[in-house]
């Protein structure tokens, strides 16, 4: 067995900040034969070989953030802890990290959160999206955790207090022990990898197998992606069983803001002629019954066995009811769900995700696969909607067919 088939521990665990993340870092393993569960609820019981777990931290105070990866990480003993954090570098970033640090007893992380495959890489220790600097495209103006940053060691430095070093690809492309005793040879708590491609996470992730226990691993989704190669051949390529949904229309709710979405969004209108039903941030301004009427309209398309998309992001932007769009949005999914039963579901934007998941009281989501890298399909266990599919999608990930593939997957399931 070479060193990359060494398994992490017995199991692998991941810690991630907000839903969508959580499910994107989980996609892959289940594409690869590991069976992989996405708690929400955590007195579930999760048994399964990758078990990740959500803090819905990355809007919270800082003292709620380190204690919520506390509590976290030590639900997850005799696991081998990843961190995971936004590709864009929103969030409690730096004091998550050191939280997680702390609780899992590693006396350095190692942070590479470039995702080749959807844009993000870094280089010189700054974080590109599509070659820009995060803090100069549209993450900057995220509406609930705004990038001001793009060179991750400053941002470490600055939200720690604790040293922070750059490893540049020239070293992350050599020889994984080698690569291995440079980092720990270095003096900084935390070291940045660059990563312009997806095997230079790969040696990274070769390194961290050398280096065992020392080390907490901390990066995004393309991170997630290497670390199967650390459970050797139990990783078969296999797809899990799925629970048994039928076919049936699928219900679309997307509430990220982000330009990537809303294109994904026009282009599943226009190719699958799917109606689109907007909830109108001025009518929740003036207190109308948004969620009502809209519920409404959405039972009488699914009575008609149409497929369809609820959504917020075409509406005017009102800061002020920023937070309480995850609530309507929840509250017409809840409604609809009474009445109808549903192939699948389709969540864009993590507070989104997290706001529906929690109405409709799902205690965890057994992940299937991918339609798109990044970009998970699951199933629903737990509360009255047990078994029926489901698809998150962070706002700024995905082709611009994603929506399109994901309502052909609910709709039947991968085998359509």
């Amino acid at each position: 067995m070479t060193p990359t088939q060494r398994p992490l521990k017995r199991l692998l665990g991941i810690v991630a900040d907000d839903l969508t993340g959580a499910m994107d870092s989980s996609g892959y393993f289940a594409a690869n034969g590991l069976s992989t569960e996405v708690v929400l609820d955590h007195g579930y019981n999760a048994q399964s070989d990758v078990v990740v777990v959500t803090t819905s931290s990355r809007a919270e105070p800082l003292d709620v953030a380190r204690e919520r990866v506390r509590e976290a990480v030590g639900g997850l003993a005799g696991r081998t802890v990843y961190k995971k954090i936004d590709s864009t570098l929103r969030g409690n970033i730096g004091e998550e990290l050191t939280a997680a640090m702390e609780a899992a007893g590693c006396v350095r992380a190692v942070v590479a959160p470039a995702f080749p495959a959807v844009g993000r890489t870094t280089e010189n220790g700054i974080l590109l999206v599509d070659g820009t600097p995060v803090a100069d495209t549209q993450f900057a103006r995220d509406p609930v955790s705004p990038v001001a940053e793009s060179h991750i060691p400053t941002l470490l430095e600055k939200a720690t207090g604790r040293s922070a070093a750059c490893v540049g690809t020239a070293r992350v492309q050599g020889d994984a022990d080698i690569l291995r005793e440079y980092i720990d040879g270095l003096e900084a708590d935390l070291v940045v990898c660059d990563a312009t491609e997806q095997q230079h996470l790969g040696r990274i992730a070769e390194a961290a197998g050398l280096a065992g226990d020392r080390w907490l691993l901390c990066g995004s989704g393309g991170m997630a992606r290497e670390l199967h190669r650390l459970f050797g051949d139990r990783a078969a390529g296999q797809t899990p069983s799925p629970l048994g949904r039928s076919a049936g229309p699928a219900l679309a709710v997307v509430g990220s803001r982000n330009q990537v979405s809303i294109t994904q969004l026009k282009k599943a209108a226009s190719e699958l002629d799917l109606p689109v039903l907007e909830i109108e941030t001025r009518g929740l301004e003036h207190g109308r019954g948004e969620a009502q009427t809209v519920a409404a309209q959405a039972k009488e398309l699914l009575a008609e066995g149409r497929s369809l998309t609820v959504t917020s992001a075409l509406s005017a932007y009102v800061p002020g009811l920023t937070g309480a769009i995850p609530s309507v949005l929840a509250a017409v999914v809840e409604d609809v769900t009474s009445s109808h039963t549903l192939g699948g579901l389709f969540l864009s934007g993590g507070d989104i995700a997290l706001a529906v998941c929690a109405r409709l009281s799902v205690a965890a989501i057994r992940v299937q696969g991918e339609i798109e890298p990044g970009i998970p399909a699951g199933e629903v266990v737990g509360g009255r909607t047990e078994g029926m599919r489901l698809v998150t999608k962070a706002g700024g990930f995905g082709t611009r067919d994603a929506l399109v593939l994901s309502m052909r997957y609910l709709e039947k399931g991968f085998q359509a």
